[in-house]
């Protein structure tokens, strides 16, 4: 398992790895409210995101609770035409062969 890093810290670039120093530099010349544009587009980006992943998770459980109760049903309604089949199987051939027409033979 990987530890989660420190934050950065831009002010003495404590913690900074390369990519963090990357996007100091390529950042060091906005002013506060570029530097404010750029940070609240992110978090909605992530937000926006977040919100659709948990909808999707939210959605795939609910599929996946109704097919398993349907998979459920289908293994009861089974075995109940199984049982069926063994009680009244060997009457319904007999009643078959008792009510078809004879077949004259030739």
């Amino acid at each position: 398992k990987r530890k989660a890093k420190k934050p950065c810290v831009p002010g003495t670039l404590e913690n900074c790895d390369k990519k963090d120093k990357a996007f100091l530099e390529e950042i060091k010349d906005y002013d506060e409210s570029k530097l404010k544009e750029e940070r609240d587009k992110m978090e909605g980006e992530i937000s926006a995101l977040t919100t659709e992943h948990k909808e999707t998770q939210d959605l795939f459980e609910k599929q996946k609770d109704e097919a398993m109760a349907t998979m459920k049903k289908a293994e009861d309604l089974k075995t109940k035409l199984s049982k069926l089949q063994n009680r009244v199987g060997y009457k319904l051939l007999i009643l078959k062969a008792k009510t078809e027409p004879k077949k004259e033979e030739l």
